[in-house]
């Protein structure tokens, strides 16, 4: 018994806390490499470049309080064109872009396509030239 504890010297010590810490790291470094790291937007970095565009649009847009989707009831302007974008933060791959026939007073995305969890709903739509802009948060509930 007394032979192995003299070879367990501060040096076997130092060898063995390394060997400890730098398996823990590649672990994590492997666990990190896994994981989904999907942004919000393909053009993230692109998109917080224009951080001053992006104000005009909210001031602009923030006039309507409630988020219809149906702009004979929401605008009393006319739209060129509009876009409904429901983006899921955490999964890009169950995004839903939609672009909308603004001819139709109403629009209605199927509950078959929507995935329980957060969605941020992005409403944009082009009038006189100019863009406006919603965004609500969306929480979809469990299929039951």
């Amino acid at each position: 018994m007394k032979g192995i504890f003299m070879k367990f010297n501060w040096g076997t010590g130092i060898f063995i806390f390394m060997a400890l810490f730098l398996t823990a790291a590649a672990v994590f470094i492997v666990f990190a490499y896994r994981q989904n790291i999907d942004l919000v937007h393909d053009d993230y970095y692109e998109r917080g470049v224009d951080h001053t565009n992006q104000m005009e649009i909210d001031a602009r847009s923030a006039k309507d309080e409630a988020l219809v989707i149906g702009f004979s009831k929401l605008l009393e302007m006319p739209v060129d064109s509009a876009n409904l974008l429901l983006y899921r933060p955490s999964d890009s791959k169950l995004d839903i872009d939609l672009p909308l026939d603004v001819s139709q007073s109403s629009w209605a995305v199927s509950r078959e396509d929507l995935s329980s969890g957060r969605y941020i709903l992005d409403l944009t739509w082009y009038s006189g030239g100019l863009q406006y802009e919603v965004r609500k948060d969306v929480i979809v509930g469990s299929r039951q």
